[in-house]
């Protein structure tokens, strides 16, 4: 049984935006959760969270 999406907050767009402009400027997944001090699974969530979002806004 497939689970349900948990809602994203905005905070966490805000974080997931800035983590995915990094990201598109060439930092690995592991650098930028070192710089944001959370697992390296956790950014690539909030990063395709933002993307999910952008996609869906379009």
């Amino acid at each position: 049984m497939a689970r349900n999406k948990k809602p994203v907050s905005r905070k966490e767009l805000m974080i997931g935006r800035e983590i995915q402009e990094q990201y598109d400027r060439g930092a690995k997944w592991d650098v930028i959760a070192i710089d944001y001090d959370i697992s390296k699974s956790k950014v690539q969530r909030l990063a395709k969270a933002y993307r999910d979002d952008c996609d869906r806004r379009a």
